[in-house]
């Protein structure tokens, strides 16, 4: 996993499989969220479930 500007984690698919308990233990510790890359690309946010209550009370996701 690695910082960059802009974004608050990023880690790849490779290290998902590998750190899974550990990306989870960063997201709901540091309330940020990390996003996955598949092939240097962006493919999905992994967020607490704690952040994900909030966004949800927010935002209606139903309407995304």
């Amino acid at each position: 996993m690695y910082h960059t500007e802009g974004v608050d984690s990023v880690a790849t698919i490779t290290e998902l499989r590998a750190e899974t308990s550990d990306l989870i233990d960063h997201v709901r510790d540091s309330k940020t969220g990390v996003l996955i890359q598949k092939n240097n690309e962006p493919h999905a946010v992994l967020i607490s479930w704690e952040m994900y209550k909030s966004i949800k009370e927010e935002v209606n996701l139903d309407q995304l």
